[in-house]
C-alpha cells in the first residue's frame, strides 16, 4: 500500500470511529508504529486529527484547509453526481466562476465541450485541466494572488481578486467546508473572503455540498444560506436547514431523489 492510500485508510478509520488507539491503527493498516507516526504527524498538520496519550482523535472543528489530494478522494461519487447536475445550468457563451474546491473541480469533465465558455477560476487544477482538455473556444482566466500549496488555490492576501472586476459573471459555482440553518462556512479565512467577493459580483451562485457538510461549522462565515438561490446536494435538507430552505424559497436539488 502506498502512502496516499494508507493515509486515506487512516482518515476513513478515524472519521468513522472518531477516537482510536495508535496500536489499533497500526494493526488495521498493517504498518509499523514509526511509519504510522509520520502519517499522523502529517494529518495533524492538516488539522484533521489530534494525538493524545496514545490515541488519535478526530478534529471536528478546525481552521486548517485539507490537502487537495485528500479532499479529491473523499466522497468522490457524490461529488461527481453533484457536478453532473450543475452542468445543466451552463450553456454556450456564458461566463462562469469555478472555485478551487474538489467538488467543483468535477465540473471540468462536463463542461470541456461547451462552446464559447468563459471560465474564471482561482484553482490551478481547474485551469490546467481546461487548458489541456477543453475545446478551443473555451477561454480560461485565473485570478491573481499567492498560490496556497495544500489547496492549489490562488488567493489574494488583500481579500480581493482584481481581475474579477472586468468580468460579468453569469454563474458562480462554489462549495464549502460546511453549512447549517443560517450560514455557509469555510475553514480558511482568505478562502472565505475570496469566494465571497466572487459571489457578491456574480448574478447568481450555485452551492454544491454533499451531506457530509451538513451542520459542520467553522470560525469563518462565508455567507448566509439565503445568499444561494440553488443548492445541489446528494441528500434532501433536514431540519432546521430544511426550514430555512422552505422559508426563503431556495431551490434544493438532490441527486438521490431525481427521477
Amino acid at each position: 500500500m502506498d502512502r496516499q492510500d494508507r493515509i486515506m485508510q487512516i482518515t476513513e478509520i478515524v472519521q468513522k470511529r472518531r477516537r482510536v488507539s495508535t496500536t489499533d491503527l497500526a494493526n488495521e493498516t498493517f504498518c509499523s508504529i514509526s511509519t504510522l507516526r509520520r502519517d499522523l504527524i502529517y494529518l495533524e498538520k492538516q488539522g484533521l486529527i489530534r494525538r493524545e496519550r496514545g490515541e488519535v482523535i478526530l478534529n471536528t472543528f478546525n481552521t486548517a484547509e485539507q490537502n487537495i489530494w485528500l479532499r479529491e478522494k473523499q466522497h468522490l461519487d457524490e461529488k461527481k453526481s453533484l457536478a453532473k447536475i450543475a452542468r445543466d445550468f451552463i450553456g454556450p457563451g456564458m461566463c462562469i466562476y469555478l472555485d478551487s474546491s474538489s467538488t467543483v473541480f468535477q465540473l471540468c469533465k462536463y463542461i470541456k465541450n461547451i462552446d464559447n465558455l468563459i471560465v474564471v477560476t482561482n484553482s490551478l487544477n481547474v485551469a490546467n485541466t481546461l487548458a489541456a482538455n477543453g475545446n478551443d473556444t473555451i477561454r480560461t482566466f485565473i485570478t491573481s494572488g499567492e498560490i496556497q500549496h495544500n489547496s492549489c488555490s490562488v488567493l489574494n492576501s488583500e481579500f480581493e481578486n482584481p481581475i474579477i472586476n472586468y468580468f460579468n459573471i453569469d454563474l458562480a459555482f462554489c462549495s464549502a467546508s460546511g453549512i447549517d440553518q443560517t450560514s455557509v462556512y469555510e475553514s480558511n479565512m482568505n478562502q472565505a473572503f475570496s469566494k465571497k467577493s466572487i459571489i457578491d459580483k456574480s448574478k447568481e451562485t450555485i452551492l454544491l455540498v454533499d451531506k457530509s457538510k451538513f451542520f459542520k461549522t467553522s470560525f469563518f462565515k462565508m455567507n448566509t444560506l439565503t445568499k444561494y438561490k440553488v443548492i445541489i446536494s446528494d441528500a434532501l435538507p433536514v431540519d432546521p436547514i430544511s426550514q430555512t430552505v422552505k422559508e426563503n424559497d431556495i431551490e434544493w436539488i438532490s441527486s438521490n431523489y431525481l427521477h
